[in-house]
C-alpha cells in the first residue's frame, strides 16, 4: 500500500492546517508488479482522494490485463484488488505491458522485462545502538549479480511470538447471568502478530566496484518493542527493478519524508511509466514493474541478545494490570462488555480481575501458529 500511503501521510501530517482542496485533480493510483514466481499475480487500483477527505477509494469495475507472450486477464478478487485468472510467471526475454480500462479511460504502461536475477545470500541479526536507540538490527547481503541487476527494492513481513502478561488457567464467564469461575476457554497466553513493511527500502549497486548489496539495514527493532520479547521472524523479499523504477521510488521516498512534505512537487505529480493513451497529460500515480524476486527468512530468540531473566517488553505495562475486586453488579457489566479476565480467587471467595489486555494476548495478535513457524 506504499503509493497511496504517501498520499495518506500528507493528510495525517497537515490535519491541523486548514488546507483547501479546490482545484484537486482526481488521479488513478496503480500498484502493479508481476514477478518470476508462478502464482496468481496481483494488481491494485485506487482513486486518489482530495486532502480534506478520508479516502483512499478502491477502484472497482476495471478491466485489467497484462500482455506478454500471452494475454493474461485479471479479475477483481476484492474491492480494488485484481488477480490474474491463471497463475503465471514472468519469463526472461519477453516484453510485458499493463493495460487498464477504468472510468471510460484506457491506461497503458511502457514495455517492461525481467532484468536478471540475484539471490539474497544472508540475513544477519545483531544487537546495536542505532540513532540513539538500542535494539536488534537485521541487515542483508546478496551475491554478486550477473551484471544486469543493479537496482533493488525490498519488502518484508515481520512475525513475532509473544506472551500476555499473565498465564491463567481459569476464567470467569456468566452462567444464568452470574459470574462463575471455569477452566480457560481458549489459548490466551501465547500469540503471534504479523505486519507488513510500509517504508520504501531501496539499494543501488550501479556505482560500486562489486555488484552486490552489503550490510543493507532492512529492519531495526528497538529493545522496548514487544516483538523481541520471545521469538521473532522476518521474511525479506528482494525485487530487481529497472533504473527508471528505482528513480521513481527514490523520488516517492523523498516526497514522503516530512522535510519535503510541503514542497511544490507533491506526490502524484511526477511521472511513472503508466499513462492515459488518449490523454497523456492526465496525472497517473504508479509504476508497472516486472521483477525477479528472491526471499529469505530469519529467526531469532530473545535469549540470543538479552539476558533470559531480564524484564521483557510487553504491550501492556505491568503497572496497568493491578488486580481489583469489583462488586458483583459491576463485574457482571464488565463481563458482558468482555473487559476483564480472571486473576485469582481469594481464600474468602472474592473474585479478582484484571483488564482483558493483561491476560488475553489475542487483543494484540492471533493464537493461531503460522504454518511457516519453527520454534
Amino acid at each position: 500500500m506504499i503509493l497511496f500511503a504517501v498520499i495518506a501521510l500528507v493528510v495525517s501530517c497537515v490535519e491541523e492546517i486548514p488546507l483547501e482542496s479546490s482545484g484537486f485533480e482526481e488521479a488513478i493510483v496503480i500498484e502493479a508488479t508481476i514477478t518470476n514466481e508462478v502464482k496468481q499475480q496481483q494488481i491494485k487500483l485506487f482513486q486518489a482522494f482530495a486532502i480534506d477527505t478520508t479516502g483512499p477509494n478502491p477502484l472497482s469495475g476495471a478491466t485489467v490485463k497484462v500482455i506478454g507472450n500471452s494475454e493474461y486477464l485479471f479479475e477483481e478478487d476484492e474491492s480494488g484488488i485484481y488477480k490474474s485468472r491463471d497463475s503465471f510467471a514472468a519469463q526472461p526475454g519477453i516484453n510485458y505491458q499493463l493495460n487498464i480500462l477504468a472510468n471510460g479511460k484506457e491506461y497503458e504502461s511502457e514495455l517492461m522485462e525481467l532484468l536478471g536475477t540475484n539471490i539474497i545470500d544472508q540475513l544477519e541479526a545483531n544487537r546495536i545502538d542505532y540513532r540513539g536507540e538500542n535494539g536488534v538490527a537485521i541487515t542483508l547481503n546478496n551475491q554478486t549479480s550477473n551484471g544486469t541487476a543493479n537496482y533493488y527494492k525490498y519488502e518484508y513481513v515481520e512475525t513475532f511470538k509473544f506472551n500476555s502478561n499473565y498465564f491463567k488457567v481459569n476464567d470467569i464467564i456468566l452462567i444464568d447471568g452470574l459470574p462463575v469461575e471455569v477452566p480457560k476457554q481458549k489459548e490466551e497466553y501465547t500469540c503471534y502478530r504479523t505486519t507488513n513493511s510500509q517504508e520504501i527500502i531501496l539499494a543501488n549497486t550501479n556505482s560500486l566496484s562489486e555488484n552486490s548489496v552489503n550490510d543493507l539495514l532492512i529492519k531495526f527493532i528497538e529493545s522496548s518493542n514487544p516483538g523481541v520479547s520471545n521469538r521473532y521472524s522476518l521474511l525479506v523479499k528482494q525485487f530487481i527493478i529497472s533504473r527508471e523504477a528505482y528513480t521513481y521510488y527514490e523520488i516517492l521516498k523523498e516526497l514522503s519524508s516530512s522535510d519535503n512534505l510541503f514542497s511544490q512537487s507533491q506526490p502524484g505529480f511526477f511521472a511513472g511509466n503508466i499513462s492515459n493513451i488518449n490523454n497523456p497529460d492526465e496525472k497517473v500515480i504508479g509504476f508497472f514493474n516486472v521483477s525477479s524476486v528472491s526471499e529469505k527468512r530469519i529467526f531469532f530468540n530473545y535469549e540470543d541478545f538479552y539476558e533470559p531473566e531480564s524484564i521483557r517488553p510487553r504491550f501492556v505495562p505491568f503497572a496497568a494490570c493491578e488486580a481489583i475486586a469489583p462488586s458483583i453488579p459491576t463485574l457482571i457489566v464488565q463481563l458482558e462488555q468482555d473487559a476483564v479476565r480472571w486473576s485469582e480467587t481469594t481464600p474468602g471467595g472474592v473474585l479478582l480481575v484484571v483488564p482483558k489486555r493483561c491476560v488475553d494476548c489475542t487483543v494484540f495478535g492471533t493464537n493461531v501458529k503460522p504454518e511457516f513457524w519453527v520454534d
